[in-house]
């Protein structure tokens, strides 16, 4: 399944996950079915169990998709804990430092001696601490992406519940662009209306989540529904 993602990301296509807000492994093989490369299960906001976090892996590989996990720390146990539960790839929130980002890319070496390369690395930056340290970071080896998280990084510049504050904005777009002008990989959240403007600016990997898809399709339905004779 990453070997795909790595392969598209490689040819300079774009890669798009959805949060399963909903621990189902069912929704996760309906996302694999709508034409998405990776199933985001979040268990540092989610309530998905160990076992069915096992499952919903299960299901992202019977869909021939990979399943992402983000542990809830960056402790090292516990990314390993995910790598044997069967997930493809592990994201790991606030990496601020190069130590930090240099421990993760360890801890799935030593997870995973043997195979390593072939699971996903996905750092976090959500402070306007790991922007500054942003060359330094990617320095760093072995991050195969760099995910700029939003509403995370809008609350510690300031501007809690309000990722679309025009200096957020800014943060994100400016950040995108010097990661893709190192010749990383870069992704972050997308909707419909920015999507065009974060991957011209250089996102590669594009997220959504299951409650977004679900709240655009009702507002079409209803939409077309008042306008009906």
């Amino acid at each position: 399944m990453n070997a795909r993602v790595k392969a598209k990301l490689a040819r300079g296509e774009t890669a798009t996950m959805v949060l399963v807000n909903y621990p189902s492994p069912a929704l996760v093989e309906k996302v694999g079915a709508l034409g998405f490369d990776i199933a985001f299960i979040d268990t540092e906001k989610g309530s998905a169990t160990t076992e069915r976090i096992e499952e919903m892996c299960r299901a992202a590989r019977a869909a021939g998709i990979a399943a992402l996990v983000r542990p809830w720390s960056s402790d090292a146990n516990l990314i390993s804990r995910y790598l044997d539960l069967g997930a493809d790839a592990v994201m790991v929130a606030a990496v601020d430092t190069p130590e930090a980002a240099r421990a993760l890319v360890e801890a799935v070496r030593y997870a995973r001696f043997a195979d390593h390369d072939q699971k996903l690395v996905v750092a976090m930056i959500e402070s306007p601490q790991a922007i500054e340290r942003l060359p330094q970071l990617l320095a760093v080896e072995g991050i195969d992406i760099w995910f700029i998280g939003p509403n995370d990084l809008a609350h510690r510049m300031g501007h809690p519940g309000n990722a679309a504050h025009p200096d957020v904005r800014a943060a994100v777009l400016s950040t995108l662009r010097a990661i893709s002008d190192a010749g990383a990989i870069a992704g972050t959240l997308v909707t419909p209306q920015t999507v065009g403007a974060l991957v011209d600016a250089g996102a590669r990997l594009l997220m959504t989540r299951v409650s977004d898809l679900l709240a655009i399709g009702a507002e079409t339905f209803h939409r077309a529904n008042e306008r009906r004779p």
